[in-house]
């Protein structure tokens, strides 16, 4: 079971991918991917993105993107807009070719 999760609102425990599963779940049942999204941390996002074992059947960084945005803050808009391109990429490279 993955240890990554969200520790507050828009930051994450860390991504490290030797102590992770990069396609597991933690103890909220969310993806690392999933994880990364909620809280718009763009490093982190794309670092599990392009893990070469990434697997993105499953995840829902889209809807979990939605989630950190509706749950405010001074920053959640600009965590989102800055996590946008990555989500554009992932909707290109993962959603867009099947």
């Amino acid at each position: 079971m993955n240890r990554y999760q969200l520790a507050d609102r828009g930051q994450t425990t860390g991504w490290h991918e030797a102590d992770n599963d990069v396609n597991g779940l933690n103890e909220f049942r969310m993806r690392p991917v999933e994880v990364a999204a909620q809280a718009g941390k763009v490093e982190e996002f794309r670092a599990i993105m392009n893990h070469p074992s990434f697997e993105p059947t499953g995840a829902r960084p889209f809807y979990f993107a939605e989630v950190g945005l509706s749950s405010g803050g001074t920053d959640a808009d600009k965590r989102y807009r800055q996590l946008r391109p990555q989500l554009d990429a992932y909707r290109e490279r993962f959603v867009a070719k099947r």
